[in-house]
């Protein structure tokens, strides 16, 4: 018998342990600042040394950290341009900064890369709207993640899978082998279709973004010690039709002061250029950090990322967040150093941080637990605490730290929740939590110092994700639950947020959790509640739509007896949302996908190309007139 074990590369991730923050009780500024500095490694052996000396010291020691007054930082946000025909694709935080997808369109062609396959479907929107497969482009062994439209170019972030094994079989014949993903980047010329530039890593993606013609990555590099292990980040770079393997230079990593290196973080930069034998990287890399997935924000001028970090002893447990900031240079695609903070707590997602006018925010939940001693039975004197915190900050980028200007934490939640969610609107916050109700708190940021709940608005359930829909208005898509914070369904509710008028308007159940009668049950679930890419969202338009997949099991009576069955449903929903109304939501136009007798069928996403809506499973797309309010036939089938 062989067992074939497998597993990614994110399985090797690994947090990297700091040192632990005395008198860090979350109460107050103190304890939550600790100044650094950085320094180049320069040479394998200097590398090997940092390495030893964190495996060695598994005791943390304890420090103490002093507050600091910063200095100011003036971050803007540049708008982006459109085409010539008004289309809606990927979700974006920030404007002027382009996030990946899997599906992109300029209202001209619909570019699909389906998941789990290595090819991109090349869709070409006529003049009538109607939509033909112009052409599939294969990407060989390079699986895709997500896509980026340019002018002159795809670029295509995925990934490469390697197969090993240890050569080793025990008396069982237990053979073990596993396949080890490498990032890869892929430019594709857009007339051509060839692939003119391509740089593989032998780390996993964190992250990543666009601006202008610039490419910025984030990956993370697994590091263990053994003078037998390549350490520096390697590269393989197709261009010119030549193949070449670089490295980079211990000089252009680095490491913080009291900071044991467990991982490194490596930030690359990709210059994209006419012409594609000048396209050229920048990169350095980070010791002692594993920023966490998808856990970066990133604008027009700068980087943040965030790292978790799980402290632990004997008798207790709690977590704090690293956040380091990296000024961007368009230019040539490079990044620097800036500074970094520690703040107790660990955030939820890109949306938990956000930079106006020099200000750094960022919303955190901190849970800490104490306990006594073991026994047969478990745990002695157990007990769990959640505190919640909104920080405000600046850099003082002459001594590489942030000052501490404003906190709040008191009243942000009740007894025992955690936040959900988090969005920022300039002076601005929106944060969720709950336990068995959900609180939306509406916090003014205007006085940076002095952060203050302005309003809160009380529901069951809680939202995942919200959008600003004009002033003083927010649509909020989560799970409904009951009064006991049993989740019972999928909504998506309506708030006036004005000051003073705070109230739910609106709650649209769009899929509830139920025992139809005591022989069936229904269930559905959306990849929206979890990824803000997969929401087609128009505020100038009114539109809200997300795929969402339905399932109902159960039995039935039958002359032959009771006969189990499985429904499986794929559906776009599309919402019109306007707040003139009494009621914002309207009731959604839904267009179920045709299932697959061998396998599910998810509608992926949806596009918006001026008066048409184009929904888009791996079997085909369905085009609907938003003017006609009807399904345009036949649909567009893949093979």
């Amino acid at each position: 018998m062989k067992m074939l074990h497998k597993f990614f590369s994110w399985a090797l991730l690994t947090f990297a342990p700091i040192a632990l923050i005395s008198g860090c009780d979350g109460s107050s500024f103190e304890g939550l600042i600790k100044e650094t500095s950085v320094h180049s490694v320069g040479t394998k052996t200097k590398m090997s040394n940092l390495l030893k000396d964190a495996h060695d010291s598994l005791n943390r020691t304890t420090y103490s950290y002093d507050v600091n007054l910063g200095g100011e930082t003036g971050l803007v946000e540049d708008a982006g341009s459109g085409g010539a025909r008004d289309y809606v694709d990927t979700n974006e935080q920030v404007e002027g900064v382009k996030e990946g997808d899997i599906v992109k369109t300029d209202g001209y062609e619909i570019f699909y890369a389906a998941r789990y396959r290595n090819a991109i479907r090349v869709v070409a929107v006529e003049d009538n709207y109607d939509v033909t497969l112009a052409k599939t482009i294969d990407l060989g062994n390079t699986y895709v993640d997500s896509l980026y439209l340019l002018d002159d170019y795809i670029v295509v972030i995925g990934y490469q899978y390697e197969e090993f094994d240890n050569g080793y079989e025990d008396e069982a014949d237990i053979y073990y082998r596993w396949w080890s993903p490498t990032g890869s980047v892929q430019v594709i010329d857009r007339m051509s279709f060839e692939t003119v530039y391509q740089l593989v890593f032998d780390s996993f993606f964190m992250d990543h973004r666009i601006i202008e013609d610039s490419i910025f990555l984030v990956s993370n590099k697994y590091l263990y010690y053994d003078n037998n292990f390549e350490y520096r980040p390697t590269y393989r770079i197709t261009q010119g039709g030549e193949s070449t393997v670089e490295y980079l230079d211990f000089s252009s990593i680095y490491y913080f002061d009291d900071t044991p290196a467990y991982g490194m973080n490596v930030l690359t930069g990709i210059k994209l250029a006419d012409d594609p034998d000048d396209i050229a990287y920048n990169a350095n890399a980070y010791l002692g950090a594993s920023a966490d997935y998808k856990k970066m924000y990133v604008n027009t001028t700068d980087m943040y990322l965030v790292e978790s970090i799980y402290h632990w002893s004997d008798n207790s447990s709690y977590t704090t967040s690293t956040i380091s900031q990296f000024a961007l240079n368009i230019d040539e695609a490079s990044t620097a150093y800036v500074a970094a903070i520690i703040v107790v707590g660990s955030s939820l997602n890109q949306f938990s941080m956000d930079v106006y006018d020099g200000y750094l925010r960022i919303a955190t939940t901190d849970r800490r637990s104490r306990w006594s001693g073991l026994d047969y039975f478990g745990w002695w004197d157990f007990s769990s605490t959640v505190e919640n915190h909104l920080f405000v900050m600046r850099v003082d980028s002459a001594n590489e730290t942030f000052a501490l200007v404003g906190h709040l934490s008191e009243n942000l939640g009740k007894p025992g929740e955690d936040i959900k969610s988090v969005r920022f609107e300039q002076n601005t916050a929106y944060i969720v939590t709950f336990l068995q109700t959900d609180p939306l708190y509406i916090i003014d940021l205007s006085n940076p110092a002095a952060p203050s709940i302005a309003g809160e608005i009380e529901q069951e359930g809680f939202d995942l994700y919200q959008h600003v829909w004009g002033e003083g208005n927010l649509i909020g898509i989560g799970y409904d639950a009951d009064t006991n914070g049993m989740v019972t369904g999928m909504k998506l509710s309506a708030y006036n947020v004005k000051s003073g008028e705070e109230e739910t308007l609106q709650t649209y159940n769009l899929y509830t959790y139920e025992n139809a009668n005591d022989s069936s049950w229904t269930y559905g679930f959306s990849e929206a509640l979890y990824n803000h890419k997969a929401m087609l969202v128009s505020v100038d338009r009114g539109y809200l739509g997300f795929s969402v997949q339905a399932y109902e099991y159960g039995s039935v009576d039958t002359e032959s007896g009771r006969v189990w069955y499985s429904i499986y449903h794929s559906y776009y929903y599309l919402f019109s949302i306007d707040f003139t109304k009494d009621n914002p939501i309207s009731d959604p136009v839904i267009i179920e996908h045709p299932t697959s007798v061998d396998y599910y069928v998810g509608v992926d996403r949806g596009v918006m190309i001026d008066d048409y809506l184009y929904t888009i499973s791996d079997q085909r797309i369905i085009t609907y007139s938003l003017l006609d309010q009807a399904i345009i036939e036949p649909p567009l089938l893949f093979e």
